[in-house]
């Protein structure tokens, strides 16, 4: 099925609440003179609609319900913000979707009010087109606020949920609902859901359309590879410094795919995939000197294509050569590159060739930082390159796999974002 709209729940699928709502819940059942409630009965409370839970589990009420809403209330508006970080992969997730072309909305029980606090707290407000939350003239369940999404929706729309409230509400609306395994929920609970998904990266195959899957995986599994290869290791603690002078949290070293014969495979066959796929009118492949002249040898001879590589400077004996292998005017070039920073080596690579009378198509890189100043450059220099993996998912997947801790994320994203500014070290 190709949605065009997906509905999100809230706390335990988008963001990891329960630090936040333990606590507000506990503060609700003392102003109501109850005993405090155990993890699990805690946890229990978080998903289905507020106002059923003060009625059906803690058993309140109309007074006493409107005394643990004001307790509750107080201490997750001081708290509850900060309290409730979005899981790690959402958020990378969430853009990826949005550069699909999908619509993204929220359908939560949830005060609508508190969950734009928390996503303006994380500033990922602006990733959804419409907030649906309970409230006074808003409906207080899970049906309502699907009710809501489905009224500004656009194609079909799919509910992606952690309890059987989600469920029920999206099927009680004729959508499909998708069930979050990493959430409060649990896979009985959530029998009665059209598909399970165990993390993000298998909610994205089921969103995504056949090519963006492929290049989800792909960008994943390269990244896991030169991790476990230890071609990208990550010290945010004890930075590397770089030849400019630069620290850096990172240190990428893909010379080692060619040491390691499985990851090689893998990573010389997603080369050749993305030559195919991306510039299908290639002729030859170069590879710049002297990471990408193996990738290429490799690429090519997957793809049964010529190669041939470019020098740093042109030779200062025999024919002086710069471009190494038979080049004909016109013909049209990929370039194979290992990592891409600021841009600087590679734009020299096509000039060389531009000059030769090539018609370079574009560039294949194992890796980009994603830095702003190599994004310029290749753009200003009018040159395609696409990279099998980037920072922003390497950073992710070491994250999930216990590389770094989930906290140093947002450091390693600071540096790749502004790389002269020093200030994410020591945080």
């Amino acid at each position: 099925m190709a949605w065009r709209t997906v509905l999100f729940d809230f706390d335990g699928t988008l963001f990891d609440s329960a630090p936040g709502l333990v606590a507000a819940w506990q503060a609700a059942v003392r102003s109501v003179g109850l005993p405090p409630l155990d993890e699990d009965a805690c946890r229990a409370l978080i998903g289905p609609p507020f106002a059923w839970s003060l009625e059906h589990t803690l058993g309140l009420d109309g007074p006493g319900q409107a005394v643990a809403a004001a307790a509750f209330k107080a201490h997750y508006d001081a708290c509850g913000a900060r309290e409730s970080p979005p899981y790690p992969g959402i958020v990378p997730l969430l853009d990826r979707l949005r550069e699909a072309g999908l619509i993204l909305m929220i359908a939560t029980s949830k005060p609508e009010g508190s969950a734009l606090q928390v996503l303006e707290h994380w500033g990922l407000r602006s990733r959804f087109a419409f907030v649906a939350g309970s409230g006074a003239g808003l409906g207080d369940g899970k049906e309502d606020a699907v009710r809501r999404c489905l009224e500004r929706a656009e194609g079909p729309a799919v509910l992606v949920g952690d309890r059987s409230h989600d469920v029920s509400g999206g099927h009680a609306r004729g959508i499909p609902v998708i069930g979050a395994l990493w959430g409060y929920g649990c896979p009985q609970e959530l029998a009665e859901a059209d598909y399970l998904v165990q993390n993000t990266a298998a909610l994205a195959a089921l969103l995504l359309n056949t090519t963006e899957k492929e290049r989800f995986f792909m960008k994943r599994q390269i990244a896991s590879d030169l991790l476990s290869i230890r071609a990208v290791f990550f010290r945010p603690d004890e930075p590397f410094t770089w030849a400019s002078g630069i620290k850096s949290p990172v240190y990428c070293d893909n010379r080692l795919i060619l040491t390691a014969p499985e990851v090689r495979s893998r990573v010389e066959q997603a080369i050749a995939d993305t030559v195919r796929r991306e510039y299908p009118e290639a002729q030859v492949l170069m590879g710049t000197s002297t990471a990408g002249i193996a990738h290429a040898a490799i690429a090519a001879s997957i793809l049964n294509m010529p190669m041939g590589y470019v020098r740093g400077s042109a030779k200062d004996h025999g024919r002086n050569n710069q471009i190494e292998g038979r080049l004909e005017p016109g013909q049209k070039v990929v370039v194979i590159e290992d990592l891409i920073s600021t841009g600087g080596s590679v734009i020299e690579v096509v000039n060389v060739l531009r000059e030769a009378g090539a018609q370079v198509l574009g560039v294949v890189s194992i890796f980009t930082y994603g830095m702003q100043k190599g994004l310029d450059r290749l753009a200003a220099a009018q040159v395609k390159n696409v990279s099998l993996t980037d920072f922003d998912t390497i950073a992710e997947v070491a994250a999930e796999s216990g590389y770094i801790a989930p906290a140093d994320v947002q450091r390693l994203l600071a540096f790749r974002a502004n790389p002269s500014d020093e200030s994410w070290i020591g945080k």
